[in-house]
């Protein structure tokens, strides 16, 4: 994983593309802004998502913390700043 890579728009984007895949939505109707599970992500699929960064970032969450970060765009700023804390990011 390129440590500049790490960004709240890079997070973001990968888990746009995430929902888009599963749900066959174009990427351009994943609306960052909306609950995941108005996005079409049940319990399952929302920790798959959280398995998918964990795997592709580096980085340990807890299933959890989409309760806390309910939505892709503030989960994606919530791990970039996590991430620059932890100095994975430039």
């Amino acid at each position: 994983m390129n440590a500049s890579a790490t960004d709240a728009q890079t997070i973001q984007a990968f888990c746009i593309d995430y929902v888009s895949r599963l749900t066959d939505t174009p990427p351009e109707r994943v609306d960052p802004s909306v609950e995941v599970e108005r996005l079409g992500l049940d319990s399952a699929t929302a920790v798959a998502l959280i398995m998918s960064l964990e795997e592709r970032f580096g980085i340990e969450l807890m299933p959890e913390m989409l309760f806390d970060y309910p939505t892709i765009a503030k989960l994606s700023d919530h791990l970039a700043s996590r991430l620059t804390a932890e100095g994975r990011s430039t």
